[in-house]
Formats: C-alpha cells, structure tokens, sequence
C-alpha cells in the first residue's frame, strides 16, 4: 500500500508530536508499504522518513526543485516538481490512502486538494487525520454544513476519518490494509 503522509515541516514540536510521526513511519516501514510525501528532512517530513526506512519501507519523496539541497537521505525515489501543484498531483496519483499528521495551512491545503481531486474524478480514497486535541474538528464540522445545506454530498464528509490518537490510526490503517 502506498500511502501520503501529509504534516509540518516546522520543527520544535511536541515531544509526543515528534512520537507519533515516529511510529507512523515505522508502521509504514516495518509493514512493507511505501511512504509518498514532500520528500523534504524538515520537521516531522524528516521523522516519518526516517522512521519509514529505518523499519525497512519504501520512501518516495516528491522534491520541490526549489529546495532540492534539503531531501531526505532516506528517500529511495526522489521525483524533482517545479510547482506544488505538481508536487500534489504526483502524491495524490501514487497513494492508496491519505494520512494527515499534525500540520499548519500547507497540510490543510493538501488534504482538502485530495479530497476535490477525488471527489471531482468519483475516485474515492480514504483519508484519515491524526486528530490530536481536536485539530481537524472544525474541519469535519465544515464539510458536514457543507453536506446539509446540499453545497456537498454527504459521502465527502464521511471521507475524511478522525482518529483522536495513534492507536486508533493505526488500527484504521490495518483495516484498510486488510480491505
């Protein structure tokens, strides 16, 4: 399975942040999938990566051109983009699944252009958001107003799973692997 992490490329988090893209990474890694992502050794893109290979994954990192001189060592396929839109097509071409990590507008602006992508294509995939003290709530709260007042269907709500900790992350994870 080939699965997108999206996160912060900020560092200084939260230890049990820092934890958790750690985990992620080594679950990635250490069940034979593929990390897809950013491609970039900043924040927590560094600590999934690592953490992917480190467990003996596949890390395909999708490198803005711009900051070429920060991907990650780990990457066993770099593919070089000119714009983020690039840059998002390709990940959102080659996962199976979705996964939002703690993150700022840049994780945010890349979940909702997955979710349009596959909602406008009726190719839908899952995508699940670590939703650590209630980030992406409001997000979800949107898109259920969007799907009551008829300006979304509701199965585009319903495609965007929160999970309020790893472990029920992972367990989504399993499930979809086994699905």
């Amino acid at each position: 399975m080939n699965i997108a992490v999206y996160c912060s490329a900020r560092t200084g988090l939260p230890e049990e942040v820092i934890a958790d893209a750690r985990t992620l990474g080594q679950w990635i890694g250490s069940n034979g999938h593929m990390l897809v992502y950013g491609g970039l050794a900043m924040g927590l893109m560094d600590i999934v990566a690592s953490g992917t290979a480190s467990a003996g994954g596949k890390v395909m990192g999708v490198v803005p051109q711009t900051r070429a001189e920060r991907q990650h060592k780990a990457n066993t396929v770099n593919i070089g983009v000119t714009t983020l839109h690039e840059r998002k097509q390709i990940m959102e071409e080659n996962a199976d699944l979705f996964v939002a990590l703690d993150g700022g507008f840049g994780t945010l602006d890349e979940v909702m252009s997955a979710l349009a992508t596959m909602t406008f294509f009726q190719d839908p995939k899952p995508i699940h958001l670590l939703n650590r003290d209630g980030l992406y709530t409001p997000l979800k709260a949107m898109l259920g107003t969007m799907a009551e007042r008829r300006l979304a269907s509701p199965e585009v709500a319903e495609t965007i799973q929160l999970h309020d900790d790893m472990a029920s992350l992972i367990k989504a994870l399993e499930k979809a692997n086994a699905g």
